[in-house]
């Protein structure tokens, strides 16, 4: 009798204590929230999204919900003529910008960086995408190089160096430098952000030009006067901005990171420290080092009075240092042995071809003949063209 009592005040006891926590277990219906140490892994593929009609379902109100997530300083309109950058950019474009998605991994720290600096806003950072795609050897057929797309008149302006050894308008960081310089210049004429980015794309000249025919100086009203590619400029950075931030909601993705490089950091090599020893002594590739430095165009470091920066493997920055002293003695035999090598074989230089010039002048003013200039380049006709380059040995 004792025992089922026990029972009966047990089951009552069971009951309130449920009955009292009922309110609370149901709070916990849905599963807590928790806050996860680890982050999501990038989702990577090469399968190519399509679209119907070649367009992305986005219309101004998805549009204005999504970039006011944003903080950006730069305001993002919304028109026809940004629709249809959008459209091109997720649709025809999409291989490129799979592609660009996994290269600003590497490239927009250091863009950020930069510009944080400049106290730049940093969706700038989208321009480099829409000149060269983040790739730094691009060229254009009007001769503009580089990750922002730099003349080689605009980048001595700006301190980019190119000779037969490098182009500076190839560094990831002072091309960014230099880029970051020029529209702050262009913000502070114009005060208007999408006027500072049409002039990088035209010039001043012909955006005060517009500005003058319109009588307008906000870059929508001045839009029809502007030269055609500066009419689609300011719209594909906003597409771009867009795109950039918003590519997953439209179930685009990167490629896998193929052709980036990894993790680097500057040593100063000083003296005539040998490109081939460097890479040698660290275990690099020369094809691995050349890739950390795209301005280089050939495989040797820069001789300069303040020595050069070269960029290697963030992990092989204690080496290089910790074995400097070897590698600058490794480095004078090797340039002895190269001398050796040179004095034994017969020296020649290079002749650029200028508007005019013909094969007889050219001959006249490194006294030699035709002919010989002619087997020294395989030539088959006396037929020459400006900026053409020619070997010339000297005797």
């Amino acid at each position: 009798m004792r025992l089922i009592t026990s029972l009966i005040i047990m089951t009552l006891f069971g009951l309130q204590l449920f009955a009292t926590n009922k309110d609370s277990l149901a709070r916990y219906k849905d599963p807590i929230p928790m806050e996860s140490s680890i982050s999501a892994a990038p989702v990577y593929s090469y399968d190519i999204v399509d679209f119907e009609s070649n367009s992305i379902p986005v219309d101004e109100r998805l549009f204005n919900f999504h970039v006011s997530t944003l903080e950006f300083v730069i305001p993002m309109d919304y028109n026809s003529y940004v629709k249809r950058q959008i459209d091109f950019f997720g649709t025809n474009w999409q291989k490129r910008l799979k592609e660009v998605i996994t290269r600003s991994e590497f490239y927009f720290p250091i863009y950020e960086k930069i510009l944080d600096k400049h106290n730049m806003p940093l969706e700038i950072k989208y321009l480099s995408v829409i000149e060269s795609a983040l790739n730094p050897y691009a060229r254009s057929r009007s001769g503009a190089v580089g990750p922002w797309q730099f003349m080689p008149a605009t980048g001595r302006i700006f301190d980019l160096n190119e000779n037969y050894v490098m182009d500076e308008r190839r560094s990831v960081e002072k091309s960014t430098e230099a880029a970051a310089g020029y529209l702050k210049s262009m913000y502070e004429m114009f005060g208007d952000w999408y006027v500072a980015i049409a002039s990088y794309n035209c010039g001043p000249g012909n955006v005060r030009k517009a500005i003058r025919r319109s009588g307008r100086t906000d870059f929508w009203g001045m839009y029809h006067f502007l030269p055609r590619e500066t009419q689609n400029y300011v719209p594909k950075f906003i597409a771009m901005a867009y795109m950039m931030n918003f590519y997953s909601e439209y179930g685009i993705t990167a490629v896998p990171p193929i052709d980036v490089p990894g993790p680097y950091h500057p040593v100063l090599c000083t003296g005539s420290l040998s490109f081939q020893v460097i890479t040698e002594m660290l275990g690099v590739s020369k094809e691995q080092l050349m890739a950390y430095n795209p301005e280089l165009k050939e495989q040797v470091i820069p001789k300069l009075s303040k020595g050069y920066w070269l960029n290697i493997p963030q992990e092989m920055v204690l080496n290089f240092y910790e074995w400097e002293s070897d590698i600058k003695e490794c480095s004078i035999e090797h340039n002895i042995a190269v001398k050796e090598l040179e004095a034994a074989q017969p020296k020649y230089v290079y002749h650029k071809v200028r508007r005019g010039e013909s094969l007889g002048v050219i001959a006249r003013k490194h006294g030699c003949s035709v002919g010989q200039i002619k087997r020294w380049n395989r030539l088959r006709s006396n037929v020459i063209h400006p900026h053409q380059k020619l070997k010339i040995y000297r005797s």
